[in-house]
């Protein structure tokens, strides 16, 4: 059997993916985008809050992605191997262009829960073909970097893209922070219809819907790293939508940020290395944050200044960061003719699990305590992190 962890020298680093033409620009498209994204989500955010008056009112703007996201992920997966790929990325941020335009000309609750379901379907595809570009296109030692900067834009784009998208929604109104996400994805698609022609490859026929999840369940690393990924991404949410129940005034825009600067810190440090592309790796950061969830869940109970619930959330983001390495393992193993089918999978469960989670545990703060939450989250991804220890993931070498 071969070996399931990366045997690579330490990649190289960030500087070695602006001189590849293919990364650079997933890379810049990316950053972009997730800027763009996040300064839309804190409206939606806000304004689903601010006009239901609570908690659950953000949860719903996460769970909407869930049903179009598993649509993707079932009924039209098949095609997301089919195009070409490029092409397919300039459309995709196109129609996210378009569905963002709805809350913006009409922001209502409303609106704002179908666009956010429709944009999860979006978000989906996008992000399981950028990853079927870089399986494809950039080279393995390229890929923990790549994946790492990514991870870096996404995180780097939540805290200055809520921050941003609260300020403006709080001092312009959500439509301001809605046309600044839209304008977003029409520059990300330039950005990407810059990608360099490659021959279309033929893929074979278009393979069934359960494809993806045939080749996750048959493969026992994969099946044990998605596992552990969805009882990540549960509560991954979750300091984003208890910030406005928990903050009030001045700290809430770094209690809602904090999880994001966390993250965005951990993934650039790390994503230069080869730790996070090993299973163990992977499993103890996956550990440490089950510990953060945990430590939060005790010191909102106890009624801890907002200065400490801002570390925690960070140490909550930071810990979240190891998810960058279970992207550089399904790249490695899955097959690459079949890398937007499996990673779609992965990407639309991931929704569905933070979309149902969230929903879940914005119901626990409701009815019991936000401690009860971040308490509950903590527990249930500490059970699934003894259940695949790196070991159990590993086999034999």
């Amino acid at each position: 059997m071969p070996t399931t962890d990366e045997q690579l020298t330490p990649p190289p680093g960030y500087r070695a993916l602006f001189r590849h033409p293919v990364a650079a620009r997933l890379v810049i498209a990316r950053g972009i985008s997730e800027l763009g994204d996040f300064v839309g989500l804190a409206a939606l955010l806000l304004l689903a809050f601010d006009q239901t008056d609570s908690v659950l009112g953000p949860a719903a703007v996460y769970a909407a992605r869930t049903l179009p996201a598993l649509l993707v992920a079932t009924v039209f997966s098949g095609w997301l191997d089919v195009p070409a790929r490029r092409t397919l990325l300039v459309w995709l941020s196109v129609a996210g262009a378009a569905l963002i335009a709805v809350p913006a000309a009409v922001p209502q609750p409303v609106p704002a829960i179908v666009a956010a379901g429709l944009l999860g379907a979006v978000r989906a595809a996008y992000a399981s073909v950028n990853v079927a570009v870089a399986a494809e296109a950039v080279d393995a030692p390229l890929r923990l970097p790549l994946f790492g900067l990514s991870a870096f834009a996404n995180q780097a784009g939540q805290v200055v893209g809520l921050l941003a998208g609260a300020s403006l929604t709080v001092a312009l109104g959500s439509r301001v922070a809605l046309l600044v996400d839209l304008a977003s994805f029409l520059v990300a698609a330039v950005v990407l219809a810059g990608l360099p022609k490659h021959p279309h490859r033929v893929r074979g026929p278009r393979p069934p819907a359960t494809a993806g999840v045939r080749i996750i369940a048959g493969h026992p690393v994969l099946r044990g790293i998605a596992l552990l990924t969805l009882a990540t991404v549960l509560s991954g949410a979750l300091p984003e939508t208890l910030a406005p129940d928990l903050a009030r005034g001045a700290w809430r825009p770094a209690v809602l940020a904090a999880s994001a600067l966390g993250g965005a810190v951990f993934v650039l440090v790390v994503g230069r290395s080869r730790w996070l592309g090993r299973l163990a790796g992977q499993v103890i950061v996956a550990a440490a944050l089950a510990g953060a969830l945990l430590l939060v869940g005790v010191l909102v109970a106890v009624d801890a200044p907002l200065w400490a619930l801002t570390v925690g959330n960070a140490l909550i983001g930071a810990g979240g960061g190891w998810l960058i390495g279970a992207q550089a393992t399904f790249a490695r193993l899955a097959p690459p003719e079949r890398m937007g089918q499996v990673e779609v999978t992965i990407v639309a469960a991931n929704i569905v699990a933070s979309g149902c989670g969230i929903f879940l545990l914005g119901a626990v703060a409701a009815a019991v305590s936000p401690a009860a939450s971040y308490l509950t989250a903590g527990v249930v991804l500490l059970v699934v992190v003894l259940l695949t220890r790196p070991d159990r993931l590993s086999g034999p070498q």
